[in-house]
């Protein structure tokens, strides 16, 4: 049965009331050196998770990420930006850490980077970027450099919308070992894209996911890595009045494909 994506599922993932729910939990492939489908589904579930606020007890972000066998490192954050993204380690059977980007809230800031997809230099050169997207990493990126200077083990970025981009980006940065990006925006020009070329990028674009088709092509922003489709794209059905109903409660097609919840369940 499909599940009915609810405008909370899209809008407020965090509040989800289970997390890391699939049994058995497949083993994280941290050598992987290809696509990954247990590290793509893990890596969604952590996208989901960094939505989450409340840090400590019971049924709270670290609490999630314990029963799943991960430590929280740090949390990074900007007042200024609204940028947020967490660094979680996990020790067995070998140590690696994650970075995962939040993605975007209910709150003006994330909007405003969002909208600002005027193309800036990225490194003061002829590479092109989204400026919303650069200025919200750099609000956070002195922490994490700092943080990333201290780990000796395998490192993967990720992220959900915004948080997907700001995981691409900063593999330009700091190659980690892979990136797996969820219902990703386009984040850079044909320069950008060719900066990535050794990093293995896997963006992962579930269904009709609108989000995943912007900014456009012809504004000279490119996708960047090895797509993977998941779920199925729309198709006209026979008239059911439960499914008009349900689609008048639900977000349209186009937006409920970008929930996080979407991802976790296609994987």
């Amino acid at each position: 049965m499909t599940r009915v994506v609810t405008w909370n599922d899209l809008l407020k993932p965090g509040h989800a009331s289970a997390f890391f729910s699939r049994d058995p939990m497949p083993p994280f492939e941290i050598a992987a050196t290809s696509y990954s489908a247990a590290n793509a589904w893990w890596l969604a579930e952590l996208s989901r998770l960094v939505y989450r606020r409340d840090p400590s007890g019971p049924r709270s972000r670290r609490d999630f990420l314990q029963q799943a066998g991960f430590e929280e490192i740090s949390f990074f954050g900007s007042e200024v930006t609204g940028t947020g993204a967490l660094l979680a380690m996990n020790r067995s059977p070998a140590p690696f850490a994650v970075l995962v980007f939040r993605g975007t809230e209910q709150k003006i800031q994330d909007f405003l980077h969002d909208a600002d997809t005027w193309p800036v230099p990225a490194f003061g050169g002829s590479v092109l970027v989204h400026r919303g997207f650069k200025r919200a990493l750099n609000s956070v990126w002195t922490q994490i450099a700092a943080a990333l200077d201290k780990l000796d083990c395998p490192v993967f970025y990720t992220g959900h919308s915004l948080g997907a981009a700001l995981a691409t980006l900063a593999a330009v940065r700091r190659a980690p070992q892979a990136v797996y990006a969820y219902g990703s925006p386009r984040v850079g020009d044909s320069r950008f894209v060719a900066k990535l070329r050794g990093v293995q990028v896997y963006r992962v674009v579930h269904g009709d996911d609108i989000v995943a088709s912007v900014p456009i092509e012809s504004f000279g922003f490119r996708h960047a890595g090895v797509e993977h489709r998941i779920g199925t794209r729309s198709r006209l059905t026979d008239f059911n009045v439960a499914t008009v109903w349900d689609q008048l409660l639900a977000p349209p097609r186009a937006l409920a494909d970008h929930a996080p919840i979407n991802y976790v369940d296609g994987l």
